[in-house]
């Protein structure tokens, strides 16, 4: 079993990577990363997704979020409840500020919108602070999408979306950790099959 040491290190370390991508990078990265992320067949067939709201380090997904719109799909983003160490996935209609309001985390969340099933969600894109070719993601430490991801349907697909700096060799992973089916960057797609259990 990976030490949670390893882990806090590697942590601190993809906190430091993200810290030092310039704006310009950020952007120009961002956008490569949603392009690839757009011709996977997985995110094309997709009906209802589920988006992230990025952090300013965090890889922006604007542009998935708009052709999400203009190809008439359902989207959602998480409502973190912090109390209960929970998210429930709400349908929004714009990522616009007056649609969203930040919380105490600093998390961007929907002020209003329509709770979903997570088993309706066809495809979730999942942020993460490293994740490596095997599909095994390193989050926050908050366990939430471990968790929420066991929720969904069995043919959901869960998508890793990063910057490219933030693939590592290897991520220490355990039983509790989620495995992503594709991790994209903005320089490769890996299709990894995603070893993770769901009812």
């Amino acid at each position: 079993m990976p030490s949670d040491a390893v882990k806090s290190d590697l942590r601190d370390r993809m906190r430091r990577v993200l810290a030092d991508l310039g704006p310009e990078s950020r952007h120009d990265a961002s956008a490569a990363a949603c392009l690839r992320l757009d011709a996977l067949d997985a995110f094309r067939h997709a009906s209802v997704v589920m988006l992230y709201m990025p952090l300013p380090t965090e890889l922006d997904l604007t542009a998935a979020a708009i052709r999400c719109y203009r190809q008439g799909k359902t989207v959602c983003v998480p409502r973190v409840d912090w109390s209960r160490r929970d998210m429930v996935p709400v349908e929004i209609s714009s990522f616009d500020d007056e649609v969203m309001e930040i919380d105490d985390h600093g998390l961007r969340m929907p002020r209003g919108g329509t709770p979903l099933v997570p088993r309706l969600i066809d495809l979730v894109i999942v942020p993460g602070l490293a994740f490596d070719t095997a599909g095994n993601r390193l989050g926050r430490g908050g366990g939430f999408y471990d968790r929420f991801l066991r929720r969904l349907r069995r043919s959901a697909t869960t998508v890793g979306l990063a910057f490219d700096a933030q693939i590592v060799d290897a991520v220490p992973a355990d039983d509790r950790d989620f495995g992503m089916d594709i991790i994209v960057t903005d320089r490769r797609v890996c299709q990894t099959g995603g070893s993770r259990t769901r009812s």
